[in-house]
C-alpha cells in the first residue's frame, strides 16, 4: 500500500515551492533592471574619464577586432584614477563600508555570518562606488559589485514578504548567482555559482533551482535590452588532437601558481592598507595614485581588460613603447616574457585597487591573468613542441580561454560554474574536455589558497546550517580555545582547609595537585566533603586526593573532552603538555564546554527556520 505525504507535508512543500518560486522571479526582475543601471553608468563614466579626458580608447569585444590607438593624454591617467579612488573613498565609507573591496565576499558574509541580512543602502552605493572605481581606470570587474548588489535586493525582497531568515539567507545566495549570470549573459553558471561559491568543497543545493529561475529572468530582462550576443566574440577553439591534453596539463600547473601569487598579493596589499594609519576614506586615492602609474607604461592593466582578452584570442598583444607608440614583440620568447610580466602587473593593479578600499569584482582581473597565462603557454608550446599541436591558431585561442577557467576556477573553489560561465561568455563549449583537465589541476594544486576568504570549507561549517550539524559543533573547537591557563593550583602538603578556601575563591569544584610543575592527583569537593571541619585543619590533600588523573591536551576536541568529563564522572580536566604529560599548563570545566557551544550556536539568529 502506497503511502500519502502527509495534509502537513504537502502544505509544507506547497510553501516551499511558491516562496522560492517568488523569490526567483523577483530577483530575478530586480537584477535584470539592476545590471541594466549598472551597465550605463558604468559605461558612461569609462567614456567621460578615461575615453574623453585621457583618450584612451579601450579595445571592445566585438568580432572585428581592432588595436586602439595608445592613449593621447597618458598624463592625466594618474590624476583620473587617483581622483576616482578619492571619490570611491568618500562614498564607501561615509555610508556604506561594507561596499568596499570585491562584492562577492561580502555577500558570502552575509549569508554565513549575518543572516542574509544586508543594508537597504548597500546595492546603491555599491553600483555608484564600483562605476566610479572601474570608469576612472580601477584594474577590477563589474561581477562582484553586481553579487553585492543583487544579494542586496535579494535580502531586501525577504525581508519585505517577512519570509524569514532560512529564506533571507536562500535570497541572498540567488541573487549572487543571478547578478554574476545576468551581467555575463551566463545563466546557467551563474545559477551554479551561487550553489557552489559559498563552500570550498560543497554546495548550496537548497539554492540551485530558485537561481536558476533568476538567472534566466535576469538573463531575458538584460539581453531584451543589450542584446544577444556573448559577451566576448573569439576565433574558433577545438579539441580535435588529444597530444595536447599534455599542453594543457602544464597549462593547469602554470595557472594554479600564478593564481596562488594572485591570492596572496591581494590579501597581502590588503593587509598592508588596514595598517596604514589615514583616514579609510583617503586609502583608495592612494591605491588609485599606484594603479595610475602603472597605467603611464602598461594601460593594459586598467579598467576590467575584456578587450585585451579578444586581443590574446589573435595572438595580438602590443607593449607601450617609450615614444608613446604600440610596439608588438620582436620574437616569441620576448613575447612569453612580457605576457608573463603584464600578468603579474595586472595582479599588483587589482590589488592596490580592490586592497585599498576601491570597489570592484576579482573575477574579470582573474579572467585577464588567466588569459594572459594561457596564451604564454600556448606560444611556449607552438614554439618548442609544435609536433603535439594541430593548428597553431586554434591552439593558442583555446589556450588562452583555457587559461581563463582555470586560473579563476581554481582560486575561486567553483570550477564547474567557472567552466560553465566562461562557455557561456564565449560560445566556446567544444574545449570543454581540456578544460576540464586544466581546471581540475589548477583546484588541486592550489589548494586553501581561495579568493573569497569568506567561503567555509562545507555545510557542516557555517551558521546557516549549525543546527543540522550540531552533533559535530564540540568536533571543530579544541581544548585550547577555551581553556583557562590560570589554574589556582593545591599542593599536595596544605591541609584540606586550605584547598577549600581556594575552590570558593575560584569557584571551582575541583583542583589539580601538582608538585614541581607536575600533576599528582586531583582534589574534587566531593572527595572533602564528608570530613569534619576539625579534621579539615589536620587532614593533607595528598591523604584524601584522587591519584588516577584523567587529562586532556590543548589539540583534543572539546567532543573529546566532554565524553572524558562524562565517562568518569568529573567536573573538571587538568590540561597538560603534549610533549610532557604530567606538566600542567591548564584546566577546562563542562561550562567552559557549555559556552563555547552556547557561543557557536548564538551566531543563529533566534527566528531561523529549519
Amino acid at each position: 500500500m502506497i503511502k500519502l505525504p502527509s495534509l502537513r507535508a504537502r502544505k509544507l512543500n506547497s510553501v516551499y515551492f511558491k516562496n522560492t518560486l517568488l523569490l526567483g522571479v523577483c530577483i530575478g526582475i530586480i537584477s535584470g533592471v539592476g545590471a541594466i543601471f549598472f551597465h550605463e553608468l558604468l559605461d558612461v563614466c569609462m567614456k567621460f574619464m578615461l575615453e574623453t579626458t585621457a583618450e584612451y580608447d579601450i579595445p571592445g569585444c566585438g568580432l572585428k577586432w581592432t588595436l586602439p590607438p595608445p592613449p593621447g593624454r597618458p598624463w592625466l591617467i594618474p590624476v583620473i584614477t587617483t581622483l576616482g579612488g578619492l571619490v570611491t573613498g568618500l562614498i564607501v565609507f561615509s555610508f556604506a563600508p561594507e561596499t568596499k573591496g570585491h562584492g562577492t565576499d561580502a555577500a558570502i558574509a552575509s549569508f554565513h555570518k549575518y543572516a542574509g541580512r544586508v543594508r537597504g543602502r548597500v546595492p546603491l552605493i555599491k553600483m555608484i562606488a564600483s562605476a566610479i572605481t572601474i570608469g576612472s581606470g580601477g584594474s577590477a570587474g563589474r561581477e562582484g559589485p553586481m553579487a553585492q548588489i543583487s544579494a542586496g535586493f535579494g535580502s531586501m525582497v525577504a525581508s519585505f514578504l517577512h519570509l524569514g531568515t532560512r529564506y533571507r539567507r536562500l535570497a541572498t545566495a540567488i541573487g549572487i548567482g543571478a547578478g554574476i549570470g545576468t551581467i555575463f549573459k551566463a545563466p546557467l553558471g551563474g545559477a551554479l555559482f551561487s550553489a557552489e561559491v559559498l563552500y570550498h568543497d560543497d554546495y548550496e543545493v537548497e539554492a540551485l533551482i530558485p537561481a536558476f529561475i533568476a538567472s534566466i529572468v535576469g538573463y531575458s530582462i538584460f539581453g531584451s535590452y543589450s542584446g544577444w550576443d556573448h559577451i566576448f566574440s573569439i576565433p574558433p577553439t577545438t579539441f580535435h588532437h588529444p597530444p595536447e591534453l599534455l599542453c594543457y596539463a602544464v597549462l593547469g600547473v602554470a595557472c594554479a601558481l600564478v593564481g596562488i601569487v594572485y591570492v596572496r598579493t591581494f590579501y597581502y596589499a590588503e593587509e598592508l592598507f588596514e595598517k596604514i594609519r589615514i583616514p579609510n576614506h583617503l586609502k583608495p586615492a592612494i591605491g588609485g595614485l599606484l594603479i595610475g602609474i602603472l597605467g603611464l607604461s602598461f594601460p593594459q592593466v586598467l579598467e576590467m581588460g575584456y578587450g585585451w582578452i579578444v586581443g590574446l584570442m589573435y595572438n595580438k598583444f602590443p607593449i607601450l613603447a617609450l615614444n608613446g607608440s604600440w610596439l608588438f614583440p620582436r620574437t616569441w620568447e620576448e613575447g612569453v616574457v612580457w605576457l608573463f610580466l603584464i600578468a603579474l602587473l595586472k595582479i599588483l593593479a587589482t590589488a592596490v585597487t580592490i586592497g585599498s578600499g576601491g570597489s570592484g569584482g576579482v573575477f574579470a582581473p582573474g579572467l585577464v591573468i588567466g588569459a594572459l597565462v594561457g596564451n604564454a603557454v600556448g606560444n611556449l608550446f607552438v614554439n618548442i613542441l609544435p609536433s603535439l599541436v594541430l593548428n597553431k591558431e586554434e591552439f593558442i585561442a583555446s589556450s588562452t580561454l583555457i587559461g581563463m577557467m582555470a586560473l579563476f576556477g581554481g582560486i575561486s573553489k567553483a570550477p564547474i560554474a567557472t567552466l560553465i560561465m566562461v562557455s557561456e561568455m564565449t560560445g566556446s563549449y567544444e574545449i570543454i574536455p581540456p578544460a576540464m583537465l586544466a581546471i581540475a589541476i589548477s583546484y588541486m594544486l592550489t589548494g586553501k589558497n581561495a579568493i573569497y576568504s569568506e567561503q567555509v570549507p562545507n555545510r557542516a561549517y557555517s551558521p546557516a546550517h549549525i543546527r543540522e550539524y550540531n552533533v559535530d559543533v564540540l568536533e571543530r573547537i579544541y581544548v585550547r580555545d577555551v581553556m583557562n591557563t590560570e589554574v589556582p593550583a593545591l599542593s599536595p602538603d596544605m591541609t584540606v582547609s586550605e584547598a577549600l578556601r581556594i575552590m570558593m575563591s575560584s569557584r571551582m569544584r575541583g583542583l589539580p595537585v601538582v608538585r614541581d610543575e607536575k600533576v599528582i592527583g586531583m582534589l574534587a569537593f566531593e572527595d572533602v566533603m564528608h570530613i569534619s571541619p576539625e579534621s579539615r585543619r589536620q587532614i593533607k590533600v595528598k591523604e584524601v586526593m584522587s591519584k588516577k588523573v584523567i587529562k586532556v591536551t590543548p589539540n583534543e576536541t572539546l567532543a573529546s573532552a566532554l565524553r572524558k568529563l562524562i565517562q568518569h564522572n568529573v567536573a573538571q580536566l587538568p590540561v597538560v603538555d603534549p610533549e610532557d604529560p604530567m606538566k600542567l599548563i591548564g584546566i577546562i570545566c563542562r561550562s567552559d564546554i557549555l559556552k563555547a557551544h552556547d557561543i557557536l550556536m548564538s551566531q543563529l539568529d533566534p527566528d531561523a527556520e529549519y
